[in-house]
């Protein structure tokens, strides 16, 4: 049975963005050598990508709009990715699909999953 990880940077307030909405720049602060190499090694070790619809739509704008060219965008592109939505049902980033079923779900991917299936963001 795969793990089902969750991976935040959160203040230690307990916020996830700044005042407005995507405003992570405190994830600079955060982040060095040690999270890219994390990062990267994700890419590899993950069966699947989990987002809310919220986070889905912040990560699926940058991803596919990025400029950057490394294993990261690599990875957020090309892994499959499950979307928990009630309000959205369909998805044209690669590789997603969309539920409002999470919880039946990702008990089932857990059962045939061989690597973790990783939540990012969506708190």
């Amino acid at each position: 049975m795969a793990k089902l990880c969750i991976w935040n940077l959160v203040t230690l307030d307990g916020y996830f963005e700044g005042e407005e909405k995507w405003d992570l720049e405190f994830h600079g602060r955060a982040w060095g050598p040690e999270l890219a190499a994390l990062s990267k090694e994700f890419g590899t070790t993950t069966e699947m990508l989990v987002f809310g619809r919220v986070t889905y739509e912040g990560m699926k704008a940058y991803w596919t709009t990025t400029e950057e060219d490394d294993e990261v965008k690599g990875f957020m592109n090309g892994l499959p990715k499950l979307i928990a939505s009630r309000t959205i049902t369909a998805s044209d980033w690669n590789n997603t699909t969309v539920t409002a079923e999470i919880v039946e779900d990702i008990g089932r991917l857990k059962q045939t999953a061989t690597k973790p299936i990783r939540v990012f963001g969506s708190a």
